[in-house]
């Protein structure tokens, strides 16, 4: 073999060997890929089953928290004014939960007619606006303070009837 040969043998040998380190490189990456990828896959079961047994098939009883569903569906009549607050003329029901906590009921109404009931009423009586809310057709939230005192209006469509939660705090 002539010198000219065994010298263009030499690097096509080496660039042979090149082509096949990078093609059996890759194909090595694929199967440790996929074996780490079937490792996952087996553990997922085995996994899901530890989390599913962890979760408490009931809710325990908490104490102290109170039944709020009534607040929606306030019965009796309602009040004119409750604690110096005054109560809007459409109401038809109303109810007090506790010392402080009252809702009543009026007519389905917009948010922002009971947003200008209450600022011009309240404010007449020396509360400050603090913070209003309103999450379109569905309701929103008031919060006026004075004297330290803080009173939040929580205002909520429930069917076709706009419930109206007074809370003081």
């Amino acid at each position: 073999m002539s010198q000219l040969s065994r010298t263009m043998l030499l690097p096509m040998l080496i660039v042979f060997g090149l082509a096949c380190s990078l093609i059996s490189a890759p194909v090595s990456q694929v199967q440790n890929l996929a074996s780490t990828a079937e490792a996952f896959a087996t553990s997922i079961p085995s996994t899901a089953e530890a989390i599913a047994t962890s979760i408490p098939s009931s809710i325990p009883n908490i104490p102290n928290i109170p039944d709020v569903s009534g607040y929606l569906n306030p019965t009796g009549a309602p009040v004119s004014d409750w604690n110096g607050v005054p109560i809007m003329p459409q109401a038809t029901s109303g109810e007090e939960f506790t010392k402080s906590t009252y809702s009543y009921k009026t007519p389905l109404m917009p948010q922002a007619d009971v947003e200008s009931f209450y600022d011009t009423k309240l404010k007449a009586l020396g509360w400050t606006s603090e913070f209003s809310a309103s999450t379109g057709a569905q309701g929103g939230i008031l919060v006026f303070s004075k004297e330290g005192k803080v009173l939040t209006i929580t205002v909520a469509k429930v069917d076709q009837d706009t419930v109206v939660m007074l809370i003081w705090e």
